[in-house]
């Protein structure tokens, strides 16, 4: 038994590596793994910034979201090779918030979260990630340890 859906965070660092695997085990057959990257939006000016370093015929092909999307192509890659059905959600949003409303959205069975991911400065000022989300989904939530040093 497994579930039909299971929402992950997925930043890029050790731990949603290990949540990644995690919802591919817990995953059923035919159920399907929503993989949510959380990109902060950008502020005009910073948009303009990267504009104009950019030569004249690359600026139209600027994507603000490319280091999240290319970020969210290899977790997605990873669930294909294992075989698992899997969709990718690049959310503009903060990361507890965006695997919150996709997890409502989707009606996950499962949220899975790694217990520290790339965010030291924000998860310092504002709680972590994966706290929010345990406290605030729409379901049970598994949070991911990494291996304790030693």
């Amino acid at each position: 038994m497994g579930y039909d859906t299971v929402v992950v965070g997925y930043d890029g660092s050790p731990d949603a590596d290990r949540a990644l695997e995690a919802a591919a085990d817990q995953v059923g057959p035919s159920g399907t793994v929503h993989v949510v990257t959380a990109s902060h939006p950008e502020s005009a000016a910073r948009i303009a910034d990267h504009l104009r370093q950019l030569p004249p015929e690359f600026r139209e092909a600027y994507e603000p979201n490319a280091p999240e999307n290319a970020r969210q192509q290899v977790a997605l890659l990873r669930l294909q090779g294992r075989g698992v059905d899997c969709e990718g959600h690049v959310v503009v949003d903060d990361p507890a918030t965006a695997i919150i409303d996709v997890a409502e959205r989707e009606g996950a069975d499962l949220v899975i979260v790694g217990s520290r991911g790339l965010g030291d400065v924000r998860r310092f000022l504002r709680g972590s990630v994966s706290a929010r989300v345990a406290v605030h989904a729409p379901t049970s939530v598994l949070i991911v340890h990494g291996t304790p040093p030693g």
